[in-house]
């Protein structure tokens, strides 16, 4: 990196996502994990918008037979977490390795609450 980088690099914001859903299919219980990670970036027409640059993203269905005891306990949410670049990395280095793992990290940092109503 540049010894002075443009302005818009302290723009950049990076995310981690992950989310649990359960729901019934075919009379059965089923369980969703997603994780993603991302990055927000200045939209290069205009200053005043940001892109979502997708770098990694994974998503599990398991029946509820198949589950593991910790799958069963998380709740169903949503979370989006905004996280330092260098904690990106180092999630973006486990996803390469072991990604189930993202599926239950909870990282220190600000969490950005959704509604699901």
């Amino acid at each position: 990196m540049p010894k002075n980088p443009p302005a818009y690099h302290k723009e950049v914001n990076f995310y981690f996502s992950r989310s649990k859903g359960t729901y019934e299919e075919g009379g059965e219980s089923v369980i969703t994990l997603f994780a993603r990670l991302s990055v927000e970036i200045p939209a290069e027409k205009s200053r005043n918008t940001k892109e979502c640059k997708t770098i990694w993203v994974d998503i599990e269905d398991v029946k509820d037979e198949q589950a593991t005891p910790k799958m069963k306990r998380m709740p169903d949410s949503i979370n989006r977490y905004e996280i330092s670049e260098e904690l990106f990395w180092e999630l973006y280095k486990i996803s390469r390795k072991c990604p189930e793992e993202l599926y239950y990290i909870t990282p220190l940092s600000y969490l950005h609450h959704y509604n699901n109503g």
